[in-house]
């Protein structure tokens, strides 16, 4: 009520020094109608207050919120760059030499296994299979003879296989200019798509000189490069997520295809490879990937927030709520923590399951300090 009358005292100073007016003594009446309505609210405050002290237990009670203990899935990834290459991607070269003499696709054609890309002039080797095939005909047709006399016991043994041998050089000399006019003739070894040619006609072709790239989209390859550090993390069957800076909303998910064997002496690192469909053609060799993948996994574990987690010489602590008397408390717990990923920490021993944690106000309590759960 201390208040009451100093605010009545201060009223009441103005108001005497004042001049007597119809207007002041209204004023003065209205500062005294506040007084009574904030005195009356004062009386109803004070009424609330005795009330509480009445019903709460002694120390202050801290308002807190709790996370109960259940088992969660807590998975941990690590991430590295990935480079797109093509399964089929080649760059085709003819198996002998010879002038280009026709370009049977273009940049961009789609094309199928054994259909013709490029020409070889032939004109030469054409003119030598004419040639063997007529000596070949008039061999046959002596050796036909030399046959016939030879059943007759006619003629010598030697005149016989003079004739078959003539036959069968001629023969194997055919075979050959068959093969090299067939070579002539560059087509392709899988279906897919002419990424490029690189040769004009007339121009010389030789082996090992690229005449036309072609690529393969419908199956692709990411080669990424992984720590040796996790290498009994990885193996070959798990899945791994794929993102690409080129299509930022795009996930895909696949089964690694293949670990490398050996460790990089420079980069202490070893191939790792992920095959995927590619149905639209979406993908692209030498696209940057991003390959996330998983080394640890546990289906029942006990998380917590990692920012309630506290250290001192003991060990780490954190508080959760003990409910054994008739008024919460918190109470301080140490635990044994296994790994961290983000923002969550495993916990291995101190908690069990439905144990409530206390999650904010956590470094306001103390040991034994009455708590009151606000989310529940």
């Amino acid at each position: 009520m201390k208040q009451i009358a100093i605010i009545l005292s201060l009223f009441l100073m103005v108001s005497c020094g004042q001049q007597e007016s119809g207007d002041k003594k209204e004023e003065l009446d209205s500062y005294r109608q506040m007084v009574k309505e904030y005195s009356q609210k004062i009386e109803a405050l004070e009424a609330e207050l005795e009330l509480d002290k009445d019903t709460v237990p002694s120390g202050a009670m801290l308002a807190v919120e709790v996370k109960e203990i259940q088992t969660e899935i807590l998975s941990r990834y690590f991430e590295v760059s990935g480079v797109m290459e093509a399964v089929k991607d080649a760059y085709i070269s003819p198996e002998t030499n010879g002038q280009i003499e026709r370009l049977a696709v273009e940049r961009g054609s789609r094309v199928k296994k054994g259909d013709l890309l490029v020409k070889l002039n032939t004109d030469v080797t054409e003119k030598s299979v004419a040639e063997v095939k007529t000596s070949l005909e008039l061999a046959q047709r002596l050796f036909d003879k030399q046959d016939e006399l030879w059943e007759q016991q006619i003629g010598s043994e030697i005149q016989y296989l003079e004739a078959k041998n003539a036959v069968e050089s001629l023969e194997a000399r055919l075979a050959t200019l068959e093969e090299q006019l067939a070579m002539a003739h560059i087509r392709a070894p899988f279906s897919g798509i002419v990424d490029d040619i690189m040769v004009k006609v007339g121009e010389l072709a030789a082996p090992g000189a690229p005449t036309v790239h072609l690529v393969n989209l419908s199956v692709m390859r990411v080669s990424a490069r992984v720590s040796e550090a996790y290498l009994t993390s990885v193996k070959k069957g798990d899945r791994v997520e794929l993102r690409f800076p080129t299509y930022p909303e795009d996930k895909l998910e696949a089964r690694v295809s293949r670990l490398g064997e050996v460790i990089d002496p420079q980069t202490r690192t070893f191939t790792l490879e992920v095959e995927l469909k590619n149905p639209g053609e979406k993908l692209k060799p030498n696209m940057l990937t991003s390959v996330r993948i998983q080394d640890f996994t546990d289906a029942e574990a006990r998380v917590v927030p990692s920012s309630i987690l506290r250290q001192d010489f003991s060990g780490t602590f954190l508080f959760r709520v003990n409910e054994e008397d008739a008024n919460p408390k918190a109470q301080k717990v140490y635990v044994k923590t296994g790994i961290t990923v983000q923002d969550q920490t495993q916990i291995m021993e101190g908690l069990s399951l439905g144990d409530m944690v206390i999650t904010k106000g956590f470094n306001l309590v103390s040991d034994g300090t009455l708590i009151r759960i606000a989310n529940l």
